[in-house]
């Protein structure tokens, strides 16, 4: 029995696995689409592109193959009664499901394993060839009675083109590379070809001129000076020009500041690196408070911090500093003031209003730029901890889908013993119900762990956590057998009839 199990649900999940992997990479694909068509990349490039993407969306694919191949095994037991005599013979659900579960629970450990050691590397791959492909230039496509400018330095016009789209009539070639001045090429017909490398650009021109405008001389003074144009016509000229603008540059840029690039232990020692530089940030604002505070004779005990998380530190001085604001900012200003001026020179002081108002702006000015300096670190700190937030959710996600893949099981499993259609077409539909439900958890987790509306365990786990009420619900009605929607219309009935009864009952005073 349990070797039956097996051989139907594993070639179903391997089917699976592969027709949601291809349906998510070439949903991926198309998505990037727009920014690397026309780049002439190649097979090769495309082929690296496409298994790139392929191993970014594996960790994706494994938990919709799982829920579809549980309905469709279990679905096609219950639909043809083989479940039914396993159950007549005193198997129990748990029994049944012992061994598919045992072999999902190891899918799942090897997929854990992949986000933490194999996928960041994919990620980090991926990252710096799609950035490399949206920064290379166009290809080149020359079209008759279009300006050609994807190379730069250089105008390609074409009146037409001829059968073998290499000879060509009608040729203008505008230079912009030199330093003496513009060059403009125009020939009557051409032979247009790359080398065998794709280096060089070559043209086989015939029959046509060279006009040269040269630039003024920058050193001449003499606003009159005219400019000097040069004319020479040719027979047969060739001109080379290089493509190397054109082709894939491998960039040198690595996205170590990138959460999703870094494996298990490199995102825990990131996560303990953010959170020093928080705490190191929440210092820095308590010191600067403190620092002015004892330098205008404020007492220190007013920008005291609380017994606050160290992610908060920054946040009660932020909120401190609102005593140098409004109606606070005259008992700092008097104290200010007192500070800068003797008390035996009081009097005087008050006899010279310029004196007293220069010593108010210049303790106004010293406000302002402490507010400035506390906004910024303020400002900072949230960009940091937004980081922190992403590289935690980043963390906890990898745990969410690696036990999504287990409560998919749960859930299909016991789902299609009770609706008893093993289709493709029914598990699908049923299945788009779920995975739309976990993509817009996922999402909404997502945006408020960055957000830091939520904790970051709470957004990873979010659909896990709501799919999982399903689990128990279905195990339980596939545990005692009865149908998903059975309502005991009797009982209802016997129900209302009690409660109307009661209510009848009670003696009504008036």
């Amino acid at each position: 029995m349990d070797k039956l199990l097996l051989r139907s649900f594993i070639p179903t999940f391997v089917l699976l696995l592969a027709l949601v992997l291809f349906v998510l990479v070439i949903q991926m694909f198309f998505v990037l689409f727009s920014n690397i068509a026309g780049k002439g990349l190649g097979v090769l490039v495309y082929t690296k592109l496409l298994f790139y993407i392929g191993l970014h969306v594996f960790p994706n694919a494994f938990p919709i193959a799982a829920l579809i191949a549980s309905l469709i095994v279990f679905g096609n037991l219950s639909e043809s009664f083989e479940f039914t005599a396993m159950r007549s013979v005193g198997l129990s659900l748990q029994r049944i499901l012992c061994f598919p579960f045992v072999f999902v629970l190891f899918l799942s450990g090897v997929l854990l394993y992949f986000q933490d050691y194999i996928h960041p590397t994919t990620n980090h791959k991926i990252f710096s060839l799609i950035i490399d492909v949206m920064n290379k230039k166009s290809a080149l496509f020359i079209q008759q009675g279009v300006i050609c400018n994807n190379i730069p330095g250089y105008s390609i016009h074409v009146n037409k083109k001829l059968g073998d789209n290499e000879h060509m009539e009608g040729i203008i070639v505008y230079d912009y590379t030199k330093t003496y001045g513009t060059i403009a090429t125009i020939a009557e017909k051409g032979k247009l070809y790359t080398t065998p490398d794709e280096a060089y650009l070559v043209m086989e021109l015939s029959n046509g001129c060279n006009y040269v405008e040269k630039l003024p001389d920058k050193k001449s003074s003499n606003s009159d000076q005219k400019q000097t144009f040069y004319r020479k016509k040719f027979l047969k000229q060739k001109i080379r020009i290089s493509l190397e603008a054109l082709k894939l540059r491998k960039s040198d840029e690595k996205y170590t500041s990138e959460p999703r690039t870094r494996d298990h232990l490199q995102l825990k020692k990131l996560i303990q690196e953010i959170e020093q530089k928080i705490v190191e940030e929440g210092n820095d604002s308590h010191n600067l408070l403190v620092q002015q505070a004892s330098r205008y004779g404020i007492s220190e005990n007013t920008f005291k911090p609380s017994n606050a998380d160290n992610g908060d530190q920054l946040q009660s001085s932020f909120e401190s500093s609102t005593l140098l604001q409004d109606a606070d900012f005259i008992a700092f200003r008097n104290q200010l003031i007192e500070s800068k001026t003797p008390s035996n020179l009081e009097k005087k002081c008050q006899q010279y209003g310029d004196t007293l108002q220069w010593i108010t702006q210049r303790a106004l000015r010293t406000v302002e730029k402490i507010k400035t300096t506390l906004t910024m670190q303020h400002e900072h700190v949230l960009a940091v901890k937004q980081y922190l937030n992403q590289a935690l959710f980043e963390k906890e996600r990898r745990f969410a889908i690696a036990m999504r893949c287990v409560i998919m099981f749960l859930l299909a499993a016991p789902l299609g013993c009770i609706i008893r259609r093993g289709g493709f077409g029914v598990s699908v539909m049923i299945s788009f119900v779920f995975i739309l439900l976990e993509y817009i958890l996922t999402t909404l987790g997502e945006t408020w762990a960055i957000a830091n509306t939520l904790s970051p365990f709470i957004c990873a786990w979010l659909a896990n956590f709501t799919v999982l009420p399903f689990c128990f619900l279905f195990l339980i009605k596939a545990q005692r057998g009865t149908s998903l929607f059975t309502i005991d219309w009797q009982l209802v009935y016997l129900r209302i009839k009690k409660i109307i009864q009661r209510r009848i009952s009670i003696p009504l005073f008036i």
